[in-house]
């Protein structure tokens, strides 16, 4: 009996001299090994920035479970310093002696607004939430893997028409005002312009392209010139679309973004009247001795030709009434 409560009296003392301070959760040995991390491709490694796409970017990352004797589900949240959405898997599941890949979508980020260059850092985080069959109540292990995307040189030109109003009259010059905007997100230049337009014998002057090609400009920043076109006089009356298209330095130079922008107008040309005076430059002909008013021309001839009929018809008649008597 004696025996018995010595065995009681050594256990209380044995319970009591046990540390009293709680157990960390996190201080807990991680019950199977595993790792996370990103997988780099198109020229992206720890020392460079993944590229950001137009519209969808994906992140492709892997989780490898060394543990022989049973799955693990993995619990994911993702964070990024961008104002992007970020979606991917909540929960995954990876196999026993097994390295599964899983995928990050960035979204919802306007890159033609964003200076090239800039970067954001983005973080994905994993947790451990069931070994085997048996749960994990308290977070007993976790891993995070962080990484940088950024923001690709973009080349788009804007071309802004100023309308015409009113309408040209055949044989006339007139200007077209047209502004070339760079809106994309970086330094560009222009490297040609075309201009094209659907009248027969409507012609344009391609002297500006010196003043606007080559040009180097920052984005939102433009270049305005003036375009001279000429109308002949024997030009019909026509609307007259117009098409300007520029190409990018950036772009041609294998950037990212338009290879080509286009502004397009349309101008109302009026056909001269009928017997309208030529223009001075197809009036001015040899010794300008002749008649410079077609009107005036057909008028003359036309007056002259009764005025010989007059004679013949007195002529007539009197030869006429003698072969009566």
């Amino acid at each position: 009996m004696q025996r018995a409560w010595v065995g009681v009296i050594l256990c209380t003392i044995a319970l009591f001299s046990l540390p009293q301070g709680s157990v960390n959760a996190q201080e807990i040995p991680t019950p199977v090994g595993w790792e996370m991390g990103l997988v780099y491709a198109d020229g992206a490694s720890e020392d460079n920035p993944f590229t950001l796409e137009e519209g969808e970017t994906t992140i492709r990352f892997w989780i490898r479970n060394d543990n022989l004797a049973g799955d693990i589900d993995v619990a994911l949240d993702y964070d990024s310093s961008s104002s992007a959405t970020l979606t991917g898997e909540e929960t995954v599941t990876v196999g026993s002696a097994s390295n599964d890949t899983f995928t990050l979508k960035i979204s919802n980020l306007d890159l033609w607004s964003i200076p090239s260059g800039t970067t954001y850092d983005f973080e994905i985080e994993g947790q451990l939430v069931s070994w085997g069959l048996a749960p994990i109540v308290a977070p007993v292990s976790n891993q995070n893997i962080d990484g940088e995307v950024m923001v690709p040189e973009l080349y788009r030109w804007g071309v802004e028409i100023t309308e015409i109003e009113h309408t040209i009259s055949a044989g006339t010059e007139f200007n077209l005002q047209v502004g070339f905007r760079n809106i994309g997100n970086t330094a560009d230049k222009l490297q040609s312009v075309t201009i094209e337009d659907d009248c027969p014998v409507l012609t344009s002057d391609d002297e500006f392209d010196d003043g606007v090609t080559g040009t180097l400009t920052q984005p939102s920043e433009s270049i305005s010139t003036s375009i001279v076109f000429d109308a002949s006089s024997t030009h019909p009356t026509r609307l007259c679309e117009i098409d300007i298209t520029v190409r990018s330095t950036g772009v041609a130079n294998g950037g990212l973004g338009d290879s080509s922008n286009k502004g397009e107008t349309v101008v109302s040309v009026e056909a001269r009247p009928v017997g309208a005076q030529v223009d001075q430059d197809e009036a001015d002909v040899g010794d300008n001795d002749g008649p410079q008013n077609q009107d005036q021309v057909t008028r003359d001839n036309f007056l002259g030709f009764p005025s010989l009929l007059t004679p013949l018809a007195i002529a007539s008649a009197a030869w006429f009434q003698s072969r009566r008597n």
